[in-house]
């Protein structure tokens, strides 16, 4: 039973389905870096050397 539900399945569209969400994922966190405040990153800059 399984592995005929297995022989059904397509595998054809996985490496390109793979690519556009690897593509979505990577313009998202352009866009966060683009739209990034400085006051933001210089906030974030600084936590690893505060005492807190």
């Amino acid at each position: 039973m399984i592995k005929q539900v297995m022989e059904l399945l397509n595998y054809d569209y996985c490496a390109e389905i793979a690519l556009v969400l690897f593509l979505i994922a990577f313009i998202l966190v352009i866009i966060k870096t683009v739209f990034t405040s400085k006051k933001e990153i210089k906030h974030q800059s600084e936590i690893p050397l505060s005492d807190d």
